[in-house]
This record gives structure tokens, C-alpha cells and sequence, in this order.
């Protein structure tokens, strides 16, 4: 504690303490004079002493004021005139006093007493004071409070209060000062128990309720601070310069405010108003978004920005993703205010539902049907999802049983109630109803509700007896059989509300559900409307395709294929059909006897590949089937592989949608869910029981999808059973196309002459180069047939352990076809004609030309293991493999890709396919060094372990030749010896400072000196050498770990030395430079600040004529040598050269 602090507390304690005897205190009786207090405590009887809210003891008014001895080093207590005397308490066990009290400027709530310690900074606050009942002890009665106040006021006016009042309330100023410069006490603990319960007057009524561990009760935003005068100025400016018309700044002035105070709501607000003025929609709903969350409690904010970020995700569909996870969220957020909020909930549960989110989806649908059970809104989009969402698992395959009774209490309430115009329920409510009752195969009560809640939907509902007939007579056109019924009166309702007047939809319904329930003969009666040989095809394929497709496919699931590809066939020429549609109207040409028909169907299913469904490796096996009995035994084993590996990417696809978990954390999980997420460990991993499907819409209806890039080249499938004209005519077109695409290569620049800083060749050549490409990747006879299956992305090992995990056709089939076919025997391999010299007539140099701009184009726009692919094709195609120089421009293309995509891995691998092919030659490793040179990475592949042992074997085996103990290559460490001998006789200098730099990075400095030595000893005048050599006894001499740390720096400096005076005598001003500004560099690294400054003054005077800069970039260090002397002055304090130095050398 301080001391001015020390003395203000002393002077307090004196005032309100006893100067006499340890052990005595002083109190004062009524006529004023001091009485010693000691355990006689008869004239404070301490029963008297009780609290009430309403009193306080009061000294009669004659009794005169106390007048202290302002002459005393240590004052006496003050006696207050409105309480009269407060005791001090001894040191013996008494009952409490009540705190001291006293009004208007005085110090509040000071007390006496000593049991309560050292004063806490409470003591300067202002509690209420509690009031003393009962009669003083002196026969005084107790007061009003009011009176009691009013009374010590007029004293006090009276000129009678007590001088000392002035001094204790400057010291109590003193002290409140002294606290806000000083730390304050310690506050004291909250008393608690009887004591509070005498002193504070606190009782279990007007305690604060503590709350309790289950409460989920939350406190509401804060609320916000007023802005500040300079942020309603710039706002103000703002307004000005917009009503001015002048848009830029009052954007500035606005965005000023926010960096002042970003929590300023109308700033944001202001901002977005002037952002969807300039049309800056992405920039506006962020500001929107700021802005809502400023006031959370506003719906209409969150609402806003919901519906601008639906808008924005149709605009800018590649970052859809992004702006509807935004609108989630302002959902919810608004939720979160009204849970009851209904817009809010169903338009976070429609996008849910578009982003495949299905359990989010069903269960906000699920809460608006249950707190209203006629939203047909509502009921629609739960049948959609439960629909989709039955498909997922298990545990959701009572979800269209509850939307089906969700829909009978809707039907129920308007039945009752009658239609409402806020909830129009229709002809898509009865058609929903009813195909739930199909998915779940009760089609006879589907016939059911569609009859009757159609007759009531059109006005007939007392003709019940239509019920009792087990026909569909009803909905006739013509009244003939209509008229066989007694109860049936002709004209009684219009003519419209019978057969005409039934939608063309709810008759193909009708017509599929009696084909499910057997009566073929009912359901042709509702298939004729839509008949492709009786009615016009071209209005019946623009207004009803999807009605033909689902009667197509009812009729297929009933096994009449005939009729079934008579409604199918129209489909196919505007392409309306779907990948499982194809596979379906494949199997009924099979059926017919039509294999070249079945092919293209197969075929195409294949090429529409839509997200690895089932459809595409059924037709993979359909195709395959067919093939193998043609004896074409290769593309079958493709296909079957092709659908092996579509059939583990599916399952992995499946097991990942269950394992997600996309519950929102603000709201409860329903029974269900909860149920399903605790039993998820014990899944079902067969599929469940088939059910009904529901029909596939065309494919012209459906929403496209964004194709992924595929990483497998494209193939060119075979038409093994087309006819000889018509693959003539698909040859001469494809040829056709080809030819195109040569001419579109040949007139585009290449990326080799494009610009280095541009984005690479034109998109023209790129699409052109692509499709030559694939067309060469996909002639078989140009690949080992191992190879040909790892570029289709098939591994024939790993398919075979997939497949006894898939289906058992597909395992039975890759098992006879790999044993018919043994792809592992190499007389099975179809050798390309030793002949060709040319491949559709363009010579093979100038294909592998193509392959490598392709390459290099790939890698300049980024994608680079695309560009890696393209390379690896080139390399494993037979007709480029055979001839070395071929290979040799191949990986050196795959070396500058790897360069432009900063992959060091592939560069060292590419380093070391050249020094293995091109074996004791010094080129190679110089190759080495420069791709991990040029490659901007951390040096942790140049230095790796296989690259280590891999120079070490080569040193080894050039010592082992100059020693005449053998000089046999042991080959790489995961290949075998390859046999060729060391040629020469004489060391490989660069070998031996490659592996010493390697040794060097590492940091094993003592071990990189021993090549580096050996080095030197063979060419003493090199100056890399002596340079490598003197910093390498530097580096080590600034290890921890060094002994005689003077002796390798003067090591060190002997060889740098050494290096600068034969560069020095350079005639290359270049060079001469370099020595000044290495040998500067090595006395700044070991802390020589003068004598690095003398060479990097030399450094700056010598510069050569750098013009001309070479492909290594410039040789002018002046730079580099200014901004490190630059440095040694700063921290030298020499400000003016600091200023000259940057002005003349670094100021650009």
C-alpha cells in the first residue's frame, strides 16, 4: 500500500476509533461527555436493538450536539444527532450492532466496528439504510424516517452540525481518488447467514431467486449504445451525398462510421440502400445480414435477407451452396425470435429440401401440419420428402404412413368445414394422396379415394353408390355403361362431371393402379387417351410426356414388354428419357429380339452416367452379358469392372448419407429421429423390402444437374452389333470431327508461345487438344492391357476383393471372364502393327507434340494433376515408349508441370528417373539440383531419406570402380540391380557436392564436409567449392554443439577468402560483385557489423550491367547489399545514412 494511501486510511481509523487503553472504548453519553466502554453493557441492553422498515431511533431535539476536540491527534468518535449513540462492540461476544448511519454529504454506511475488517470499496457506495424500531435507550421514541430526516435537516440548518462532518467528507474524496489511481482493496465477502439477516435486512422474500441449473431461460440482446457524435456526423454526410447524387462517397462516408463503431445499425442499413443502388447484389446482402444481426429481434430483417439470398443463389449458381446456407440461417434466426413464425418454416423447409437436406426438411414440414392440419402447403412438400426420404433407411419407412393420415384430417377438416381460399385444396392434393397410397402398395384404396374424393371434388358427393361398383364406369365418357346402374340418373349433374371431367393425370393414375391390382382390361380402357397410335404424338410428347412414361413403365413392371415399348418408343427421339428408362426400354428390344437397338439404349444409359445410380451398372451388366456371349471378352471385362467399381462407390455414397447428421442445434429432435440416431450402430446394411417406385419424371423436366469433371479419360465404346453402314457412317463422322479439331490445334497458338503471365492457350485449343486426346487414350491396341485398364481407372486386384462384397452376377461374371480372357498372358495381348508410322493419318512426333502442349496448358490454368494424367498416358503408350528421346521430352514436360504447380515430389521424381535412365552422367544431377532449386517449396524432398540413399549408393559405387573392388550397379532401393558398370575412372565432382549439399540442408554439417573436402582436393580453383566449403565451416562453428568455435571460423573465413580473391580477379564486374556481397553476408551472419559494412559499401559501388537479365533471373545484388547495410546503420543509430541509403538504393 502507498503511503499518501497509508495516511488517508490512518486518518479514517482515527476518526472512527477509541485513542485510550487497548482493550477500552469510548462512547458518549447524552450530555456529551466520554464514557469508557467496557464488558458492562447494562445502559445498551442489546434486546433493544431490533430492525424495522419503518422507524429509525432519533435523539430528542434538546439534546445538544456533540462538538469534537478538533485538537486532538486522534479525534473520538463523532456523535451523529439524528441517531443519538451507537456503541462499539468489545471484544466479547455480544449480539450485532447496526452499522453507523448518517445523511446528506456524509459518508454513507461507514461503521465502527472492528469484527468486520479492513473497509472494501463498497464503503463509499450507498446502500439503503435500514431503520432502528423499538425505544432508544435513552426513552426516546422511534421516528418516522421521513421525520427523522426532516429533523437532522433543520439541526443542520440551524448551524448546529458537526464540524467534522467537512473533514470526513474530504477525506473520504481523498480516498476515492487515491482508489482510482491505486488498486483497491480486496472487497469483502457477501455476509451472509444472521448476521445479513440482522445488518442488511435481507429475508428469503427479497432475495433474488438464484437460478437454477435446468433453466434454459436467455437473456435478450444488449441493448445498443446511441451513436456517438461523429458517426451521426458522417451518417449525416452520407444522407447529403446521397441525396446529391453522389453514390462513392457516401459510401466512404458510411463505411467510415462502421470502422468506427461497426455495431452502428443504421450505418449498415444506410449501406445496403447505397449498395442496390450501384447493383452490388452479393455486397448488399452481406450488409443486410450484418444489419439483422445488429437487431436479432427483428423478423421482417431476417426474412429480407432470406429471400435476397434464394434470389442470389439463382443468379450465381456455383455459389449457390453458399448463399442458401446463408438463408438457412436468417430462417432460423427468425425462428428462433417466433417459433411459431410459418413463412419462416416453410421456406427454410423448401431449402432443405432442393439441397437434399431430407430429415431437416421432414421434420419442419412435420411441425407446420402439426400446428395446422389443413396447410396443403405444407402436406405437399411432407409427401415429397417422405416419399424420398422412406429410400434413406429403416427407421424412415413409416414417414408416408404419417403423411397419409396427415392427409386424411386435411381431407377430413375441408369435408366438414368446407374449402378454404388461403389453403385451396385440388386436384395436386388428390393425386399426392393418392400416390402415397400407391407407394406403400394399397392400390385398391388408392382406386378408392381417388373415385370418391374426385366425385367430391366435382360436386357429386351424394352418389355414393358409385362405390359399390368395382369398375371405373364412372369416369366413362360415353354414358353406356353408366346407364346399366339403377341408382344412376342421366342429367341430374352435367356431363363434364363424370368422365370428361377427370384430369388426364388421375385417369393414368387410375389406369396404373388397376394394372398393379390385375385388371389389364380396366386399365387399357384409361390407357387409350393417351395412346401413341391413336392420338397425336407431337401434343401428346409436348403436354403429357410424363403420363406416357409412367403408363410405360407400369406396364413394364407387369411383364408386358410389347406394349410397354409402344409408349416407350416415342420417348426417345426428343431424348426425353432417363437413364433407368433406357435400361428398361433396352431389356424390352432384348426381348424383341433387337440386340443393335438394346445396345445404343445400354449405351446411352451409360453415357448419361447420372450420380453412379443403379440404372448405370445395371446397364454396364446388360451390356456386358451381351458382349460376352458375342465373344468380345475385353470390353466385357471393362464393363463389369466398370460397374464393380460404380457399385462401391455407391454403397460408400450410402453408408455416408446415413452416417450424416443434419439436426439443427437450436430446436428439439423429434421421437423419430431420435430413435433412428440412437439405433444407427445396429443398422440394416441389406436394402429393404421393394416397394412400389414412384414413377421417374422425363428427363426433359428435371432440374440439371452440374457435372463433376471426370478424372478418366473418355472412351470410345465399341458398336460391336450396329450395322457395316452404320459404323461406316459413325467412322466417317467421328473422322470428320477429328480433322475439325486438328485444324482448330494447328490455327490456335499453343501454350508454349503463349505469354509466361498469361492464363494459358485459348480455350478453342484446349477443348480441340482434349478430344484428340481422348480419342488416342482410347485405342486400346495402343496400351499394355494393364495399362489401358489403370487409365480407365480400374485396378483388376482390388475389383476382384470389392466384388465378393457386391452383387453375385457381377462377381460370377469378372471371375469367368478373367479366366477366358487372362489379360496376364502376354500372347493375349493385340501388339500394334510394327508398321505404323501414323494414327488417322497424322504422324505419331506430332501427336506426342499435342500430348505435351495439352500438358503444359493443363498446368498453366491450374489443373495440374490433369495435366500429370496426360503425361503418365504418353509415357505408358507403347508407340512412344520404345524410343528414348521420346521419353525424355515427356518427362521433362511432367518436370515443368510439377514446376507450375510448386510440386516438389513429382520434380525429385522426375529427377530421379533421369538419373537412373542417363546413370553416371554429370547432367542429370544438375538436373537434380535445379528442379528443387526452381521449385519454391520447403526443401523436404531434396533431402529425403530415398534421395540420400539413392546418391550414397552412387558415390559407393564410384569409389568401389576407382578402387578396383567392382564397380556393379546395385540399382534403386525398390528396384532390382541393374547391371551396368561404372565407365569411368575418375571422380564425379558434382555427385560428391550434391550429396554434401543434401548432408548440408540437413544440417549434418561435419558429415557434408567430408564431400565437400573431397571435392576440393579435386579442383582447388572452383570457386563454388571454397564458397561451399567456408560457410559450411561457419554454419558448423555456430552450432551449440561445436568445440573450438574459433578455429572453424578462421577455417571458414580462410576458404571465403580464398573465394573472394579469385573472383575478384574477375574481369566479370558480375562476378566480382557476388564475392563482395557473399563475404559481407558471413561477416553479418556471425555478428562483424564493420567489416560487413566495408564489403557491402564495395557491393554498391561495383555493379555490373545488368541490362540483359539471364534466365536465372538478374545478376545486380545492389538491392540486396543496400537494404542489409541499410539494417546495420539503423540498429547503429546512424539515422542519416539510413535516409541516403533508402533514397539513393531502395526507394523505387
Amino acid at each position: 500500500m502507498s503511503q499518501p494511501f497509508s495516511s488517508s486510511f490512518s486518518a479514517l481509523q482515527a476518526h472512527f476509533q477509541q485513542p485510550d487503553k487497548p482493550g477500552q472504548q469510548q462512547t458518549h453519553n447524552p450530555n456529551g461527555t466520554a464514557v469508557p466502554s467496557g464488558r458492562n453493557h447494562d445502559a445498551y441492553p442489546a434486546a433493544e436493538f431490533q430492525l424495522h422498515p419503518n422507524s429509525v431511533p432519533v435523539q430528542p431535539r434538546s439534546t445538544p450536539s456533540f462538538q469534537p476536540d478538533l485538537g486532538r491527534d486522534l479525534p473520538t468518535m463523532p456523535r451523529y444527532p439524528a441517531f443519538g449513540l451507537i456503541p462499539e462492540p468489545t471484544n466479547q461476544a455480544s449480539p450485532p450492532r447496526p452499522p453507523e448511519m448518517s445523511f446528506g454529504n456524509t459518508a454513507s454506511g461507514i461503521t465502527s466496528m472492528q469484527s468486520f475488517g479492513p473497509p472494501s470499496s463498497s464503503v463509499f457506495a450507498n446502500p439503503p439504510v435500514p431503520a432502528l424500531s423499538a425505544h432508544t435507550p435513552h426513552g426516546g421514541e422511534a421516528l418516522p424516517l421521513d421525520s427523522a430526516m426532516a429533523d437532522a435537516s433543520q439541526i443542520m440548518d440551524e448551524g448546529e452540525g458537526d464540524p467534522m462532518d467537512t473533514t470526513t467528507d474530504a477525506l473520504l474524496e481523498r480516498q476515492q481518488l487515491l482508489f482510482q489511481d491505486n488498486h483497491p482493496l480486496p472487497k469483502l465477502p457477501r455476509i451472509r447467514g444472521l448476521s445479513a439477516k440482522h445488518f442488511l435486512g435481507e429475508t428469503k422474500s427479497n432475495q433474488s431467486p438464484r437460478r437454477r441449473r435446468g433453466d434454459t431461460k436467455r437473456r435478450g440482446p444488449r441493448k445498443a449504445v446511441e451513436p456517438t457524435g461523429d458517426i451521426k456526423y458522417r451518417l449525416n454526410m452520407a444522407s447529403n451525398a446521397y441525396m446529391d447524387g453522389n453514390l462513392d462517397e457516401a459510401i466512404r462516408y458510411v463505411e467510415d462510421a462502421i470502422r468506427i463503431n461497426a455495431e452502428t445499425y443504421r450505418a449498415w442499413t444506410m449501406l445496403a440502400s447505397f449498395l442496390h443502388e450501384k447493383k452490388e447484389v452479393k455486397q448488399v446482402f452481406t450488409a443486410k445480414v450484418i444489419a439483422a444481426t445488429l437487431q436479432p429481434k427483428e423478423i421482417d430483417g431476417w426474412i429480407q435477407c432470406a429471400e435476397l439470398g434464394i434470389k442470389l443463389a439463382d443468379e450465381f449458381p456455383e455459389e449457390a451452396n453458399e448463399f442458401l446456407q446463408q438463408a438457412i440461417y436468417s430462417y432460423s434466426s427468425a425462428l428462433r425470435v417466433d417459433n411459431k413464425h410459418r413463412p419462416a418454416r416453410h421456406g427454410r423447409a423448401a431449402i432443405y429440401s432442393d439441397m437434399g437436406r431430407l430429415k431437416s426438411a421432414v421434420k419442419d414440414y412435420t411441425v407446420l401440419v402439426d400446428t395446422c392440419p389443413y396447410d396443403v402447403y405444407a402436406l405437399r412438400g411432407l409427401a415429397r420428402i417422405s416419399i424420398l426420404i422412406a429410400d434413406i433407411g429403416a427407421q424412415f419407412a413409416d414417414r408416408p404412413k404419417a403423411a397419409i393420415e396427415a392427409y386424411r384430417l386435411c381431407v377430413a377438416h375441408f369435408r366438414e368445414n368446407g374449402l378454404d381460399s388461403d389453403f385451396p385444396f385440388g386436384w395436386e392434393d388428390i393425386e399426392m394422396f393418392v400416390e402415397l397410397l400407391a407407394y406403400v402398395e394399397e392400390f385398391q384404396e388408392a382406386v378408392h379415394e381417388l373415385r370418391l374424393l374426385s366425385r367430391w371434388h366435382l360436386t357429386r358427393s351424394d352418389e355414393v353408390f358409385w362405390d359399390a361398383e368395382s369398375d371405373d364406369r364412372e369416369w366413362d365418357v360415353d354414358n353406356i355403361r353408366r346407364l346399366g346402374v339403377a341408382s344412376y340418373q342421366d342429367g341430374k349433374y352435367p356431363a363434364s362431371s363424370y368422365g370428361s371431367g377427370l384430369p388426364l393425370e388421375l385417369r393414368t393414375k387410375l389406369a396404373v393402379y388397376r394394372l398393379k391390382l390385375g385388371e389389364q382390361d380396366e386399365a387399357m380402357r384409361h390407357l387409350d387417351f393417351i395412346d401413341p397410335d391413336s392420338s397425336d404424338v407431337p401434343d401428346l410428347l409436348s403436354d403429357y410426356p410424363h403420363l406416357l412414361l409412367e403408363g410405360a413403365a407400369a406396364l413394364y413392371e407387369v411383364n408386358n414388354l410389347a406394349l410397354a415399348l409402344r409408349y416407350y418408343e416415342p420417348l426417345r427421339a426428343p431424348d426425353l428419357l432417363d437413364a433407368e428408362s433406357l435400361v428398361r426400354i433396352g431389356r424390352c428390344y432384348l426381348d424383341a429380339g433387337d440386340k443393335r437397338q438394346a445396345e445404343e439404349c445400354f449405351t446411352a444409359a451409360i453415357d448419361q452416367d447420372e450420380s453412379n445410380s443403379e440404372a448405370c451398372i445395371d446397364a454396364r451388366y446388360e451390356l456386358a452379358k451381351m458382349y460376352e456371349a458375342a465373344r468380345e471378352e475385353r470390353e466385357a471385362y471393362i464393363l463389369v469392372n466398370e460397374a464393380i467399381r460404380l457399385q462401391e462407390a455407391r454403397e460408400q455414397a450410402r453408408l455416408e448419407t446415413n452416417d450424416e447428421d443434419d439436426i439443427d442445434d437450436d430446436e428439439e429432435v423429434d421421437g423419430e429421429v431420435a430413435a433412428a440416431r440412437a439405433s444407427r450402430a445396429g443398422m440394416e446394411t441389406e436394402p429393404r423390402a421393394k416397394t412400389a417406385k414412384r414413377p421417374a419424371k422425363p428427363r426433359g423436366e428435371r432440374p440439371k444437374k452440374e457435372s463433376k469433371p471426370k478424372a478418366e479419360p473418355a472412351r470410345r465404346r465399341p458398336k460391336v452389333f450396329a450395322r457395316t453402314e452404320e459404323l461406316q457412317l459413325e467412322e466417317k463422322r467421328r473422322a470428320n470431327e477429328l480433322a475439325e479439331a486438328w485444324r482448330a490445334v494447328r490455327d490456335a497458338p499453343a501454350s508454349s508461345e503463349t505469354d509466361g503471365d498469361s492464363q494459358g492457350p485459348p480455350s478453342s485449343f484446349m477443348a480441340a487438344a482434349q478430344k484428340l486426346v481422348d480419342d488416342f487414350r482410347s485405342y486400346r491396341d495402343f496400351y499394355p492391357w494393364d495399362k489401358y485398364l489403370a487409365h480407365l481407372g480400374l485396378d483388376q486386384a482390388r475389383e476382384k476383393v470389392m466384388a465378393r462384397r457386391g452383387n453375385r452376377n457381377l462377381l460370377a461374371m469378372v471371375e469367368r471372364l478373367s479366366h477366358n480372357l487372362n489379360p496376364d498372358d502376354p500372347n493375349a495381348e493385340r501388339q500394334p502393327k510394327q508398321v505404323a508410322i501414323s494414327y488417322r493419318g497424322v504422324p505419331f512426333e506430332e501427336w506426342l507434340d499435342l500430348f505435351l502442349e495439352y500438358a503444359v496448358g493443363l498446368a498453366q490454368t491450374g489443373r495440374f494433376q490433369q495435366a500429370y494424367k496426360v503425361c503418365e498416358s504418353a509415357r505408358d503408350a507403347v508407340i512412344f515408349s520404345k524410343s528414348k528421346e521420346n521419353m525424355f521430352l515427356i518427362h521433362v514436360t511432367w518436370a515443368a508441370c510439377a514446376l507450375r504447380g510448386r510440386d516438389e515430389e513429382t520434380c525429385v521424381a522426375v529427377a530421379r528417373w533421369l538419373m537412373r535412365e542417363y546413370q553416371y552422367d554429370t547432367d542429370p544431377f544438375r538436373m537434380f539440383s535445379a528442379l528443387s532449386r526452381l521449385c519454391l517449396s520447403p526443401a523436404s524432398w531434396y533431402a529425403s531419406g530415398p534421395v540420400q540413399k539413392y546418391i550414397l549408393r552412387q558415390i559407393k559405387l564410384m569409389d568401389r570402380a576407382i578402387g578396383d573392388r567392382g564397380s556393379e550397379d546395385s540399382g534403386d532401393e525398390d528396384e532390382a540391380s541393374s547391371g551396368r558398370v561404372y565407365p569411368s575412372k575418375n571422380l564425379d565432382i558434382t555427385l560428391l557436392m550434391l550429396y554434401g549439399f543434401i548432408l548440408f540442408t540437413s544440417s549434418s554439417f561435419t558429415y557434408a564436409l567430408n564431400y565437400f573436402l573431397r571435392a576440393y582436393t579435386l579442383d582447388k580453383t572452383n570457386g563454388m567449392v571454397l564458397l561451399t566449403v567456408g560457410h559450411c565451416y561457419v554454419h558448423y562453428a555456430l552450432k551449440r554443439q561445436s568445440e573450438n568455435r574459433q578455429f572453424l571460423l578462421s577455417q571458414g573465413f580462410h576458404f571465403l577468402h580464398k573465394y573472394y580473391n579469385l573472383k575478384q580477379s574477375s574481369l566479370d564486374a558480375a562476378q566480382r560483385q557476388e564475392a563482395h556481397f557473399n563475404l559481407a553476408r558471413s561477416y553479418h551472419a556471425i555478428g562483424l557489423p564493420h567489416l560487413a559494412a566495408r564489403f557491402y559499401q564495395l557491393a554498391l559501388e561495383d555493379v555490373p550491367d545488368d541490362s540483359a537479365n539471364g534466365i536465372m533471373g538478374r545478376n545486380d545484388l545492389k538491392l540486396e547489399a543496400a537494404y542489409n547495410l541499410h539494417h546495420i546503420c539503423w540498429t547503429g543509430g546512424d539515422v542519416g545514412a539510413v535516409k541516403s541509403i533508402a533514397q539513393k538504393y531502395l526507394v523505387l
